[in-house]
């Protein structure tokens, strides 16, 4: 999705990269090095009429460290990519995930989430926040001004769902705020989602992020499907193992279909390695991006690391999570 807008921008000096937006001609802005990749990538999302960039792009950084379908999402933070994850667990449980990209890109965000199961009944409150730092601005000289430029994308949610049979089912209503420079934008979006077991092993999910309830195929929306399977083993150096094999895609109206291959390994539910592959469609082609996650699990706390390679190449994204839950 990163790519390098066209623009009448002048390099002054060797601290940045003079431009003028085309509402604050006259006043730029210089976009440091460590924020340059990000900071172009939101001119090129800028539509025609000057508007401020819609936030959902922010938050496709956010979704590469995901070592398996979005849509199969556990935990009370994974109610931001599936509302039937509000169903996860047996009583109270919470969560929180952060991310951090390298220096040269310089995007940082923070996912929490709290669910209570009540019987067959779920509800559920899930808040994030994304942000781009380090990006400054100049006059006429390549000296920065006081102040950095905010850019960043907010919000905040509540969630309630339930099971009926095989099936779990939730519903997210978002509250957004989101602002580039001195513009700003908010709203809300109606988000649903399906999880299905049809038969042992094999799990199904659905779901939609980021959907205005008035513009149903809006640019913003996107949706995802995906399915697991889940293969018992006998033993693997002494303990139970569990392979499981996903598939995934994804679909944006601005960008297309996106595939994407996972594979991971358990040890009695304490330890866990997934490795996945994502088809990622670029501005110009198509590639494959590799994602790695490791889970660790002692007693009511799962932990978290993940690594992917980051949208188009511009730097490797770090996801760490922890997961509390206090069963009934």
């Amino acid at each position: 999705m990163l790519a390098s807008p066209q623009h009448n921008g002048r390099r002054e000096g060797q601290q940045g990269e003079r431009v003028d937006t085309p509402n604050h001609a006259g006043h730029p802005f210089t976009v440091r090095p460590r924020g340059m990749c990000l900071g172009l990538t939101l001119f090129a999302a800028l539509p025609a009429s000057g508007q401020v960039p819609e936030w959902a792009e922010l938050w496709r950084v956010v979704s590469v460290t995901l070592p398996g379908p979005a849509a199969l999402q556990h935990g009370p933070t994974a109610t931001f990519w599936n509302p039937a994850a509000v169903n996860d667990g047996t009583g109270l449980g919470g969560g929180i995930e952060v991310l951090q990209t390298p220096d040269v890109v310089s995007l940082s965000s923070v996912v929490v989430g709290v669910t209570q199961r009540l019987g067959h009944l779920a509800l559920g409150v899930v808040a994030g926040r994304v942000s781009v730092a380090d990006l400054v601005r100049t006059t006429t000289s390549p000296t920065s001004e006081a102040g950095d430029i905010p850019v960043f994308s907010q919000f905040a949610g509540a969630a309630f769902g339930g099971r009926v049979g095989a099936f779990s089912l939730g519903a997210l209503v978002r509250a957004h705020d989101a602002q580039f420079d001195t513009r700003s934008q908010g709203g809300l979006t109606l988000d649903l989602g399906i999880r299905a077991t049809p038969v042992e092993r094999l799990s199904l999910g659905v779901s939609t992020r980021f959907v205005t309830p008035d513009r149903p195929g809006a640019r913003v929306g996107e949706y995802y499907a995906g399915t697991e399977y889940r293969l018992k083993t006998a033993s693997l150096w002494g303990a139970s193992a569990l392979i499981t094999g996903r598939y995934g895609v994804a679909y944006q109206p601005t960008v297309g279909v996106e595939h994407g291959l996972s594979a991971g390994l358990g040890l009695e539910g304490r330890f866990r390695v997934d490795w996945g592959w994502v088809r990622e469609l670029g501005p110009v082609a198509a590639s494959w991006r590799p994602v790695l996650g490791v889970e660790f699990r002692a007693g009511r706390y799962i932990i978290t690391v993940a690594r992917g390679a980051g949208l188009n190449d511009v730097g490797a994204a770090f996801r760490l999570g922890l997961i509390a839950g206090i069963t009934q």
